[in-house]
């Protein structure tokens, strides 16, 4: 986003920090760069950690970023393309509501018909996928002994299994995320026993998190699944740890305004007259992660009374959901204005 704190990924020296604060066992899971996974796999493995996974936060609402080869051709060429038609751009219509701009004409793309026989060769080709997911890497500190050597001496080193299930269906409607409602049935008899049932229990949790409606349930079971991992909404990121809208001054800013800037360029140069407008956030970090995926993160790795570090807290999304799951937590962050908003949304 053009951000100077977020042109290169942390180097060995903050991750043994982060490492040496740590206890043994005690986990950390970092966001990284499809680009940049390896450098930040590397830089972690080279403090000292041991790389045990890596989660894939999946999102699909992700902004083409690609470059049309064959216009790029045209335009070195000095060849002026014809007009054919329009196409309507679902995501700049979003993008428009966004931004309190209600031009019709904005929502649609010009389809221009290549102009050299070069840029015939490479009409439909582009430079980038869409992006629709991120890597959050999952590394440990290694134990002191063995796992449950580690468990009993430490209080970390393992994962919350049952507290992280995923929700089945239940008469073909979600049961939600939720922390592990396993039956407590402890028979006298053992031969009276009986497992939990499959709706209590939930799905174990996997190293891929996603629950867009449109992705895979929809398309299959031809039902809605739980609610967790879209991208952060507005009124998540402009809210405290109990979801109350959070008394700063509205400011410009937040995820779409890149977007918006490069796909209203060519209209200003079109409609001199058209006033861009931007959306206005009290949160306008420009990454912020949703709630409910912090608080499963969360969850899924701090024990019962742990302390949740977050050595890049950014207006406080890991924070929030700490707090609210009832952990303890520690933030830093070296951006004032990114300060504040914390302050405000933990309370």
């Amino acid at each position: 986003m053009g951000k100077t704190w977020d042109s290169f990924v942390p180097g060995p020296a903050i991750w043994r920090e982060v490492y040496r604060v740590l206890k043994p066992g005690g986990h950390a899971l970092v966001f990284a760069g499809t680009r940049t996974q390896d450098l930040m796999t590397i830089s972690l493995r080279l403090a000292g950690f041991e790389v045990r996974d890596v989660i894939e936060w999946l999102y699909f609402s992700g902004f083409p970023k690609s470059m049309d080869v064959s216009k790029a051709i045209d335009k070195k060429l000095g060849a002026e393309r014809k007009l054919i038609g329009l196409k309507y751009n679902k995501g700049r219509a979003k993008a428009n509501v966004y931004a309190g701009q209600w031009n019709i004409e904005s929502e649609f793309d010009e389809v221009t018909a290549p102009a050299t026989e070069l840029a015939q060769k490479w009409d439909g080709w582009g430079t980038a996928l869409k992006p629709a997911h991120e890597p959050i890497i999952m590394a440990r500190k290694p134990h002191d002994g063995t796992v449950a050597d580690n468990v009993e001496r430490w209080g970390t080193g393992a994962l919350n299994i049952d507290g992280c299930r995923i929700g089945t269906f239940k008469n073909d409607k979600p049961s939600g995320l939720h922390r592990g409602t396993i039956a407590d049935y402890s028979p006298k008899n053992p031969d009276d026993y009986k497992p939990p049932i499959k709706d209590a229990l939930g799905r174990f949790p996997a190293n891929c998190v996603t629950t867009e409606p449109d992705a895979f349930f929809s398309k299959y079971f031809n039902v809605t699944p739980p609610e967790l991992c879209k991208k952060a909404s507005k009124q998540d990121r402009n809210s405290d740890w109990l979801g109350r809208e959070i008394g700063l001054e509205e400011k410009e800013g937040g995820t779409t305004v890149a977007s918006i800037k490069g796909q209203m360029k060519d209209l200003r140069v079109k409609n001199p007259d058209y006033e861009r407008k931007v959306p206005k956030y009290r949160n306008n970090h420009p990454t912020v992660k949703p709630t409910d995926l912090m608080a499963w993160l969360c969850r899924l790795v701090t024990p019962p009374g742990g302390i949740v570090l977050d050595p890049f807290a950014g207006s406080g999304s890991t924070l929030v959901a700490a707090k609210r799951e009832g952990f303890q937590y520690i933030g830093i962050e070296r951006e004032a204005e990114y300060v504040e908003i914390a302050k405000a949304r933990v309370g």
